[in-house]
């Protein structure tokens, strides 16, 4: 299912979460336009054994390995990669945003965005596969609109065959599928050869990402929604 839209009143303009797109789609036409696709993505995305072993590769590759966990977050495998993640971003973000306001969201997302990417690395320490895309932050960001607003009503688009289904459907449901499909497929290729296998799906960096938006969500009871 797509999720296109959500009933959040929103009353402060999230700048942060556009700012992030802006920033996300720049890096992306840049990405695409570069002389050498394959080098660019190389020299800025996780690659874990370089940052475990602490290898690090020719300018303009970061100096210090760990620091391509946060380059890594605004690189996308290719034009339906970015598209999901923006459009998650863009339902989900601005609720949090607002809860969170904008300073805080942004810690929030970079941090949930190192969480995704550590927890990428510590599954596969020796893989040479480039993990790249903003996914683990974003579900940091899914996993807070759970915590708040699990029962928050979501426009989505269900394709059923070649005919789009719109249904409004609570985030419990909507965010819950994703999240359980995230740790199904994640725990089942848990296989060093699988691990190697699944290329740009960083299934790990999205369980991360989201159990760290969760807790980081339950431990700073600022970030909770206000209970009628």
């Amino acid at each position: 299912m797509i999720p296109i839209g959500d009933e959040a009143r929103i009353r402060t303009f999230p700048f942060v979460v556009y700012a992030l797109i802006a920033l996300n789609v720049y890096v992306f036409f840049q990405e695409i336009n570069a002389p050498d696709t394959d080098r660019f993505i190389n020299a800025f995305a996780i690659i874990p054994y370089d940052v475990v072993n602490n290898v690090a590769l020719a300018a303009p590759s970061p100096p210090i390995p760990a620091l391509t966990i946060v380059s890594s977050m605004f690189l996308h495998g290719g034009i339906l990669h970015i598209a999901f993640n923006m459009l998650f971003l863009f339902v989900f973000g601005p609720a949090v945003e607002q809860l969170c306001g904008h300073v805080r969201f942004l810690a929030f997302y970079v941090l949930c965005g190192i969480a995704g990417g550590i927890a990428q690395i510590a599954i596969g320490p020796g893989s040479h596969v480039p993990a790249l895309g903003a996914s683990g932050a974003i579900a940091g960001v899914l996993g807070a609109y759970l915590v708040n607003y699990p029962f928050a009503t979501i426009s989505t688009i269900v394709p059923i065959g070649c005919f789009p289904l719109f249904l409004r459907l609570p985030a419990l449901l909507v965010i819950g599928l994703w999240a359980a499909t995230q740790f199904v497929t994640g725990f089942w290729t848990v296989s060093d050869r699988a691990a190697e296998s699944q290329g740009g799906t960083a299934y790990f960096a999205h369980i991360g990402g989201f159990c760290a938006g969760v807790i980081l969500t339950a431990l700073r009871p600022r970030l909770r929604a206000p209970r009628a």
